[in-house]
């Protein structure tokens, strides 16, 4: 059986998440209790581990009967991630076909070229206007998509904990990128543009302004590529090392 850890109490579950494959800063911000839910059969010792976002992971040791349980806590649907590929045989045992898997890219942080970003950033087309968000435009910010700021209880707490840019055209942002998650080392980015403004640039000057706010504040950027476009721009905008791994959907 696992039990629910308090905010305050999740450090010591953090080894048994070393050499995660990917999410590096949605794991930095739950084990410092400023996002998701976290569960452990033994919140000072740990031997298994499930923590929950929008995204679940789980990591231990996957022969414990405390293994078994994480696993049938899970809430379909749900997009995991696993700590070994020890965890496959159980999650198929228990959710049969309603398990699929597939690749995400997670990448490192590049030796930064500064003028590369700000180019990045000057290269918006004209009518295109790259804001920080803020108390007078966090609401038609949210309105691109709610995964930008859903990670924090209300509007004021993103603005007071989080960090985003937006693009804005024609009075609504149709492009932004914020912060997943955070943390007092890293940022996990989230990137959203509306189908209608693609292959503009925008989104390539938003993270890379996101970017130099890190390299400003002294934060890790994070970047998982849930698909090949997404790995493209990481790529393009200095990340390395990408490093695919499997991960989990169940319906």
């Amino acid at each position: 059986m696992l039990t629910e850890v308090p905010p305050d109490e999740r450090e010591p579950l953090r080894p048994l998440f070393a050499g995660f494959p990917g999410l590096h800063g949605c794991l930095d911000a739950i084990f410092e209790g400023t996002a998701g839910i976290a569960w452990a059969d033994d919140s000072a010792r740990p031997s298994v581990a499930l923590l929950q976002l929008d995204f679940d992971f789980l990591a231990g040791d996957a022969s414990q009967q405390a293994a078994e349980h994480a696993v049938r806590q899970l809430e379909p649907p749900v997009s995991l991630a696993v700590s070994s590929v020890d965890w496959e045989p159980l999650l198929r045992r228990v959710w049969g076909d309603r398990l699929s898997a597939y690749t995400r890219e997670a990448f490192r942080p590049g030796d930064w070229d500064r003028a590369r970003l700000a180019g990045f950033v000057a290269a918006l087309p004209e009518g295109y206007t790259l804001l920080r968000i803020d108390a007078a435009n966090v609401g038609r910010f949210a309105k691109l998509a709610d995964s930008l700021v859903y990670n924090f209880p209300s509007h004021d707490d993103f603005l007071a904990r989080g960090v985003g840019f937006g693009v804005e055209h024609q009075g609504r942002f149709v492009s932004g990128c914020s912060s997943f998650t955070i943390s007092s080392r890293s940022l996990e980015f989230e990137i959203q543009t509306h189908p209608d403004f693609r292959q503009r640039g925008l989104a390539t000057a938003a993270a890379a302004r996101m970017i130099e706010h890190c390299i400003d504040v002294g934060l890790e950027p994070c970047w998982d590529a849930h698909n090949p476009i997404s790995a493209a721009l990481a790529t393009k905008l200095g990340f390395v090392e990408p490093a695919p791994y499997t991960a989990y959907e169940i319906e």
